[in-house]
């Protein structure tokens, strides 16, 4: 069996490309890397590391030669591949073609499922493998794992772990094709269904009015570190916030977005009268731990921005 990966993120392949080089014996194993300009990305170590290990490698130079590349495959799985592919192409690939969606489905379709899984707070975190549809994400599911939502998670530990799991569900998958027992195709529930769009500014700027001490947690672990943190805006300046937690219910009577500073820690008063404690946050070019926030001149009394301002673009708008 000829094994097909599709991606452009070395953070994705990289695991599955171990793992799956003890294929070799009985299958064939080909990466097809799509075109990316992601920093972390290097060429250099996937061709040391495929020719190490014998693993066909292809870049890809024109989006036409992925469809010819994937005539060769008898199984393929995307991951991580951010282009649309047109599925009447894979309807020549044997066992089928698979993309793998670090997001829970049907509840989180769309290109940035980590963000909004951590964003909207749920108990739980999913990853699915589905076969490919031209509806983006809508494929049936043959394969689907949730993990508990920890405090400690934040976008880029999720990356990671999801880079792990995934293999699990790759090799679930081969398993039941080389054993005989296919893994049964689970049609998404439409009713439950809901795509979410790469998060905006307002998706990752803190209105302290609307969003309780958990919810501002919430954005943070979604915008860490990929955006350098949750945005909010006093004094005229962006603060990014990237490391906070949650106060118990205070015994002041400030408004919302107010905080509050003392020779040691910097709070701000939340809705519903919690104080959410900023551990580390960034101020221009500088990352500041809590405790110097009044060289900042940052001071009691003062308050956050709800509404968003006219900043630059984020990291949030530009990738």
């Amino acid at each position: 069996m000829k094994i097909g990966i599709v991606s452009n993120s070395t953070t994705l392949y990289m695991p599955l490309l171990s793992a799956l080089s003890t294929y070799k014996a009985k299958a064939g194993l080909m990466l097809y890397v799509g075109s990316s300009t992601a920093p972390e990305n290097n060429a250099p170590e996937t061709i040391r590391y495929c020719n190490a290990v014998g693993i066909e490698l292809t870049f890809e130079h024109d989006k036409t030669n992925l469809y010819a590349w994937l005539q060769q495959q008898d199984i393929v799985f995307f991951s991580g591949y951010s282009n649309i592919v047109k599925t009447q192409y894979l309807e020549q690939v044997p066992y089928g073609a698979y993309n793998i969606h670090f997001g829970a489905l049907p509840q989180f379709r769309g290109p940035s499922p980590v963000f909004w899984q951590l964003r909207n707070g749920g108990q739980e975190i999913g990853l699915a493998i589905h076969v490919l549809a031209d509806q983006l994400d809508s494929g049936p599911v043959i394969w689907r794992q949730n993990i508990p939502n920890q405090p400690h998670y934040n976008y880029d530990n999720i990356h990671q772990l999801f880079g792990q799991l995934q293999i699990q569900g790759v090799l679930a998958v081969l398993n039941g094709i080389n054993s005989g027992n296919k893994l049964p195709l689970i049609k998404q529930d439409e009713n439950l269904a809901a795509y979410y769009p790469r998060p905006e500014l307002k998706d990752v700027f803190i209105n302290w009015q609307e969003m309780d001490a958990a919810e501002v947690m919430d954005i943070i672990k979604a915008c860490t570190p990929w955006n350098i943190g949750a945005i909010s805006l006093i004094n005229g300046q962006e603060l990014k916030i990237l490391d906070a937690s949650v106060g118990l219910a205070n015994h002041y009577s400030y408004p919302s977005g107010t905080i509050i500073v003392n020779k040691r820690t910097f709070a701000v008063m939340c809705k519903g009268e919690r104080l959410l404690n900023i551990n580390f946050f960034k101020m221009g070019n500088n990352y500041v731990p809590a405790r110097f926030a009044g060289a900042y001149g940052l001071k009691s009394g003062q308050s956050f921005v709800n509404n968003i301002p006219n900043l630059a673009p984020t990291a949030a708008e530009t990738n």
